[in-house]
């Protein structure tokens, strides 16, 4: 019996030899792939410049971009050159005669025209204000003559009279906005960084059962070979064999199954960052946030001042006083004014036709009066203060959760701190646990599932570590994400966006 336990002892060392050669070749392995670490923060510039979440939320930010550009130049002076050159007529049109009967005359005319005119919009009075300058030429083919008309110089207003002032309302309205898709555009890269935060430690957490499931093994494999030797003394039972020996089976099909889970892993986060297909790398555990002196009322104040919440509750309110305001230009009296004062004049020729300058006047007021719509106008008032009450009530609602979710936020980072250093202690203590019942057992102390327990605590410990990491960092850039305020460099968040011309 003791020469049975003996030649045990003397496989075991032959065993781990074979083991360590092959560890080097995976190694040797692993070296040419080139395989490198990669820290959380690296992960976020990665995925900040690759990653097609940024590049989404760039080009939602760039459209709110253009179309606030396009607001502001509907406020600026508009100048137009408009023309028809040339516009050619032979034709036959109808007539009507001194005797009332009809005839035809004949049309062969060569016309040309020109304007020059700039706008503006008068945004508080919803009009538009024109001055223009205008040239015509015919020239009738069959007479072979030639005449000029000309309007050296001419002032418009065109004002609608008791309608919605649209542009006085998008002054209000399109500022807030841009202000709104300028924060959103924050948020949403802080939600990158947010789903980097949660692939990044799926990835971790699957290498981190990686290296235990490997240990696992190890350990299986040593201590099965050792309690053969104890059984062929008759230290143990055959039982405890049989429990040894599957272990043994079970850590080896966690390996695989560890293995493939990780390789899943890193494919999901290579494919997020966009990185190449054979680029592997290593996980790099990181540190906790410790900052505990953020307070619930600092976090308030800088969510109402930079989180584009409050841009978009502010919009809604004004889009929902914008609709009613329209309703109620809609249902009453409507009039529009037209004047235009300026000069003209006509001759054969260019020059002449800008002398003896005669005035040039034109007005009108149209008018529609509602007299009988069966209370469509009145309803369409009411549905809009309607709608208004609702958007009042759901804003409200919004309001209070925002401010709900901030209060839970604060409260669950202060406690993660503690929780991260309760888990690391844990971590260590369930560590020299193991080790100790390792030793134990191989004195024979302890029995097998004394050491089983040992083992499933040690890992249980190592991953709750890992998982409260992991939310110490996500409720960290929830804060982030809410105020937009980087709380280690006591900034403000700003992502760059892109230059646009």
């Amino acid at each position: 019996m003791v020469s049975q336990f003996n030649k045990s002892k003397t496989m075991y060392p032959m065993k781990c030899g074979i083991r360590s050669i092959l560890l080097c070749f995976l190694n040797l392995l692993g070296g040419w792939a080139q395989e490198h670490s990669l820290t959380l923060e690296e992960a976020f510039m990665l995925a900040e410049n690759r990653s097609l979440d940024a590049s989404i939320a760039r080009n939602v930010f760039l459209n709110a971009f253009w179309q606030y550009r396009n607001y502001r130049a509907e406020l600026l002076p508009n100048v137009v050159l408009e023309g028809t050159l040339p516009s050619l007529n032979r034709s036959l049109s109808t007539y009507q005669k001194e005797d009332g009967s009809y005839g035809f005359v004949d049309n062969n005319t060569l016309t040309e025209n020109l304007s020059l005119s700039i706008q503006q919009n008068i945004p508080f009075t919803g009009g538009a204000f024109t001055v223009q300058s205008q040239l015509q030429r015919i020239n009738q083919l069959d007479k072979k003559t030639t005449g000029y008309l000309s309007v050296p110089f001419s002032i418009t207003l065109q004002q609608p009279l008791f309608h919605a002032k649209t542009l006085k309302w998008a002054m209000r309205i399109e500022p807030e906005r841009y202000k709104e898709a300028l924060k959103q555009y924050q948020v949403d890269m802080e939600t990158v960084y947010l789903n980097v935060i949660n692939y990044y430690f799926d990835l971790l957490l699957a290498r981190v059962n990686l290296d235990i499931a490997n240990v696992n093994f190890d350990n299986a494999v040593k201590l099965y070979d050792i309690a053969k030797g104890k059984r062929s003394l008759g230290l143990i039972s055959q039982n405890e064999i049989y429990q040894l020996e599957l272990n043994r089976v079970n850590a080896e099909s966690g390996v695989i199954s560890a293995q493939q889970t990780y390789e899943n892993r890193m494919l999901t986060l290579r494919n997020y960052l966009r990185m190449e297909s054979d680029d592997t790398f290593l996980p790099v555990t990181p540190d906790g946030f410790h900052h505990s002196d953020i307070t619930t009322a600092q976090v308030m104040e800088l969510a109402n001042k930079n989180n584009p919440v409050t841009h978009h509750l502010n919009r809604r309110i004004m889009e929902a006083q914008m609709r009613i305001d329209q309703a109620k230009a809609d249902r009453g009296f409507k009039a529009d004014l037209y004047v235009s004062l300026g000069n003209t004049g006509s001759d054969l020729t260019l020059p002449t036709s800008y002398r003896n300058l005669q005035n040039r006047e034109m007005a009108s007021l149209g008018i529609r009066i509602p007299i009988l719509d069966w209370g469509k106008g009145k309803g369409g008032v009411k549905l809009a203060e309607s709608e208004k009450e609702v958007v009042a009530r759901q804003v409200e609602q919004i309001q209070l959760n925002f401010e709900q979710n901030i209060v839970l936020s604060v409260s669950q980072f202060r406690n993660q701190a503690r929780l991260v250093s309760l888990a690391h202690h844990a971590d260590s203590i369930a560590r020299l646990r193991y080790e100790t019942a390792f030793q134990t057992f191989v004195m024979g102390t302890i029995n097998v599932l004394d050491i089983n327990s040992a083992q499933v605590e040690r890992d249980n410990a190592r991953r709750k570590y890992i998982n409260e990491l992991y939310l110490s960092w996500l409720c960290y850039y929830n804060l982030r994400q809410i105020t937009l305020f980087d709380f280690i460099n006591r900034t403000d968040v700003m992502h760059p966006t892109q230059n646009h011309k």
